[in-house]
């Protein structure tokens, strides 16, 4: 008997600066839209709507972090000089065993956060508390990025 194993199966549908939008579906077969970002640092950036959720998922990630799974942390997200975002994030591990932070926040909220994340020009993350460096993120290609993002979730 052959086993099978999981693997998530996304595929880029655009591409603008360091900007990409991906569409597919997760290890668990369920769809996935987002767009993501990695820096040449190595820090990355991900915005996910999976299929069915009510929320959508903030993902951040570096290789340099040490943080536990289940790990609570605020985090605070500031696009230019638009109101900050507020989350608590969990700490995670992705695929590549990189250290991550993950997030929620409600779908019916997500007009309102790309159109920031679109019309802004950078992205503050601080993580109050931790000690931890702000990341500023340029937000260069989201405009052009956002439309398959868009067109990935009306498909959803």
């Amino acid at each position: 008997a052959a086993a099978s194993s999981a693997h998530a199966d996304t595929r880029t549908v655009a591409r603008a600066g360091s900007w990409e939008a991906f569409d597919g579906t997760t290890t668990q077969g369920r769809p996935v839209c987002g767009m993501s970002t990695t820096v040449p640092d190595g820090r990355y950036v991900g915005v996910k709507l999976f299929g069915g959720n009510q929320t959508f998922t903030i993902q951040l990630g570096w290789k340099q972090w040490t943080i536990n799974n289940g790990v609570k942390q605020d985090v605070y997200m500031t696009m230019d000089n638009n109101p900050r975002w507020r989350g608590t994030a969990t700490g995670m591990h992705f695929g590549d065993g990189d250290a991550g932070l993950e997030f929620a926040i409600n779908a019916k909220e997500l007009t309102d956060f790309v159109r920031q994340f679109t019309d802004s020009n950078r992205l503050l993350l601080q993580f109050p508390g931790t000690g931890a460096q702000d990341w500023s993120i340029s937000l260069a290609g989201t405009t052009a990025v956002s439309g398959a993002f868009a067109s990935c979730i009306r498909n959803l």
